[in-house]
């Protein structure tokens, strides 16, 4: 499922214009994003965290140059699920 499609459910449920639920879509993921970068964490109950993790400085070997390039320090965002979206081996959904 993509995003237009999700729109498109939304605004059906809820008797709201597709471009009014694309821009509140859009806005909560921007405040997302301004809430990563401002704390480095985001959580949405139910339905997980998003934080922010630090990767450390990385010496890399080029075959093609023969030299070591030093790769530097960078940040990515890492998601937890939440304990109810959690799939076991058959598919269904379950609690632990």
């Amino acid at each position: 499922m993509d995003k237009r499609k999700i729109v498109k459910i939304v605004a059906k449920k809820n008797g709201m214009s597709q471009k009014d639920v694309t821009m509140v879509f859009d806005e909560i993921f921007n405040t997302m994003l301004e809430g990563l970068k401002e704390e480095g964490h985001v959580g949405l109950a139910g339905f997980g965290s998003f934080n922010v993790k630090k990767c450390a400085v990385r010496h890399r070997y080029v075959l093609s140059t023969q030299k070591v390039v030093l790769y530097p320090e960078t940040q990515k965002v890492i998601f937890r699920v939440a304990k109810q979206f959690k799939f076991k081996g058959d598919g269904v959904v379950g609690e632990e």
